[in-house]
Parts: C-alpha cells; sequence; structure tokens
C-alpha cells in the first residue's frame, strides 16, 4: 500500500490575511490610479475655458460688443443678425464633467466672468471640486 502524502492548503486565517493585505494596498494606490481621472478632466476644462475666451474675444471683435450669453457664441440674435456664422459649438460650452459654464457681464457689459463649478458641479470645494473661473478683457 502506498502512504499517502500530506498535502497542505492555504488556511482560512492565512486567505484572510493575504485579503487584507490586497485590500490595503489597493486602498493606497487605487486612490492615486482611479483618482488622476478627475485631475485630467480639471485640467481639459482648464483649456476648454482657454478656447471659450478665444471664442468671446472674436465675438467681441465682429460685433464691437461682449455677447449677452454664451448662447450668443452658438447661433444668431438680434445683434448678429439673421443667417450668421456660428463661432462656437453648443457641447463645447460645457466642462468636462458636462455640466454647462457659468458666464456674466460685469462693469456694464465690458468685462465677463466665465466660471466651472469643478467636478461636483456645485459652489465651493477643493482639489477637483473647486471652483475655477476666468475673467475677460
Amino acid at each position: 500500500m502506498q502512504s499517502l502524502k500530506s498535502e497542505r492548503g492555504l488556511t482560512l486565517i492565512e486567505i484572510i490575511v493575504v485579503l487584507i493585505i490586497l485590500s490595503v494596498v489597493m486602498a493606497f494606490f487605487g486612490n492615486k490610479i482611479f483618482g488622476s481621472g478627475d485631475r485630467v478632466k480639471a485640467d481639459i476644462t482648464k483649456l476648454m475655458m482657454k478656447e471659450i475666451q478665444q471664442n468671446i474675444e472674436q465675438y467681441r471683435l465682429r460685433y464691437n460688443q461682449l455677447p449677452a450669453a454664451l448662447d450668443n457664441l452658438t447661433g444668431c440674435n438680434d445683434v448678429t443678425g439673421p443667417g450668421c456664422t456660428p463661432i462656437a459649438k453648443a457641447e463645447s460650452l460645457k466642462d468636462a464633467w458636462g455640466n454647462g459654464f457659468i458666464y456674466q457681464l460685469d462693469n456694464g457689459g465690458r468685462s465677463y466672468r466665465l466660471k466651472t463649478l469643478g467636478a461636483d458641479g456645485r459652489e465651493g470645494g477643493e482639489e477637483v471640486n473647486y471652483d475655477t473661473f476666468v475673467t475677460g478683457p
């Protein structure tokens, strides 16, 4: 007769310890890996804001005034007249998270403020939720 060799497997405690170690490693590195997506979107949004600034400047040069609203960049209105050529596309007026940019005229229509509310879409916040704005001219 053959003798049975003892085969040793992992105990339940060893498996639990391995799972805990993997969880700790994923918690540490996972945030760095998966959290970088919103940071990239924040950078893309800043670039989009610069493009909108250029579109606003083009509108100002064409019509000798700032647009009353961002929608004026995408179609015709009383200032541009019928048959105008749109300066921007409607989808370019949303940030990387799909929220519309906030545009307001200041100083009696002589300057403007363009703002995004960040990843959370709410006022205030830190890091990727930070409200970013630019002013012009």
